[in-house]
């Protein structure tokens, strides 16, 4: 039973919940944890470019994956990533069924980065 009030989904871990920083990891005190993401910037429909932070490369039934998030953003973005030898590569998950893997991957990894 959880005795955080923040809505964080920390179940009670230490962690300082006044720690404020836009990395996208909610304020939280990994000890660990990172903050100089890597950059990728995203090529929209209308040719703008999206900064974002690279947050994870994973694995999910053994396919790449790469959890991105855009700057002033909260939401994380999920997408196929191969690297050859034009360099890295993402692609959009076509099917419902393959996005949830990643997703549940991603929230596996996550949290276990957390615990």
């Amino acid at each position: 039973m959880s005795n955080c009030t923040n809505g964080c989904g920390c179940d009670g871990h230490s962690h300082d919940h006044q720690k404020e920083h836009d990395c996208g990891c909610n304020g939280h005190n990994h000890g660990e944890h990172h903050h100089d993401h890597k950059k990728i910037y995203l090529t929209l429909t209308d040719n703008s470019q999206l900064e974002c932070d690279v947050i994870d490369i994973f694995e999910a039934n053994s396919k790449n994956y790469i959890a991105v998030l855009p700057k002033d953003s909260e939401t994380a973005l999920l997408y196929g990533f191969t690297d050859g030898e034009e360099g890295p590569q993402l692609n959009n998950i076509e099917s419902d069924e393959e996005y949830a893997v990643a997703t549940k991957a991603f929230l596996d990894t996550v949290n276990t980065d957390h615990e």
